[in-house]
């Protein structure tokens, strides 16, 4: 089940998205609602849940300021925002930054569904990411003094590819040995540190480029590019075309 945050200072308005989602049908579970987003902010990075519906303008902290402070700690959670026909240019410039959806309020049953069905589709393929089955991670194949700490290493990288890492500090993190780290992460995944970390990067850009309307500046930057140009090199160099001919080849588009 996917866990779910719900947050909105008006007690009534949890309310109603609380029940006009049909959460378990979709394999959803509220774990937590609150109308205070301080408390909400301690909950994320305690519970870390996968999705946070949230209200924009709310007092202490707004949720675009929620969304900056979660990204802030590394945490990869999905936000849904849910705002009334006033604040739809909030909602918008939260999509912007990185939101996944919103909603408008009064909610719908109709587009309520259709949120959960895409949102269902969009944490299975994140899972399947984070879970490794793209890369199959075979403790057995690991020494067993390290193998608890690299596959915790291994796990934050696949979590955390947008930062800028160094596998000599992450060895040094998760104390283990850096010349045996490289020997393992080449065993292990069958790629060179750099080689994964750019694949990573690569294959979450394809997902942007295809699942969303995010520019290719703003994407190059979600997957931890800070200069556009290099990005698109890259990307050409990975995946044999342009992000822009890449995202008009997933649509169809000549």
């Amino acid at each position: 089940m996917y866990e779910v945050l719900l947050l909105d200072d008006e007690p009534w308005a949890l309310v109603g998205i609380r029940k006009v989602f049909k959460w378990a049908e979709r394999g959803f579970i509220v774990v937590s609602e609150t109308t205070n987003p301080v408390e909400a902010f301690d909950v994320i990075c305690e519970q870390q849940p996968d999705v946070v519906f949230t209200d924009i303008r709310m007092p202490e902290i707004s949720g675009l300021e929620l969304m900056q402070k979660t990204r802030e700690k590394g945490l990869d959670t999905e936000f849904i925002v849910v705002s009334g026909f006033a604040e739809f240019s909030y909602a918008q410039e939260a999509i912007r930054q990185g939101a996944f959806d919103y909603l408008l309020k009064p909610l719908q049953l109709e587009s309520t569904d259709a949120l959960l069905r895409k949102l269902e589709k969009h944490l299975g393929k994140k899972q399947k990411r984070l879970s490794g089955k793209e890369i199959e991670v075979s403790v057995d194949r690991i020494d067993s003094d390290v193998n608890e700490n690299f596959v915790k290493l291994l796990n934050f990288v696949n979590q955390h590819y947008d930062m800028q890492l160094s596998l000599k500090a992450l060895s040094n993190q998760y104390f283990i040995n850096y010349t045996y780290c490289c020997e393992l992460f080449k065993k292990v995944t069958g790629k060179h540190f750099s080689e994964y970390i750019t694949d990573l990067r690569m294959n979450r850009a394809g997902d942007y480029l295809t699942e969303t309307t995010l520019s290719v500046n703003e994407i190059s930057e979600k997957v931890g590019f800070r200069d556009y140009f290099y990005f698109n090199k890259v990307f050409k160099k990975v995946k044999g075309t342009t992000p822009i001919q890449y995202r008009n080849n997933s649509r169809g588009t000549k």
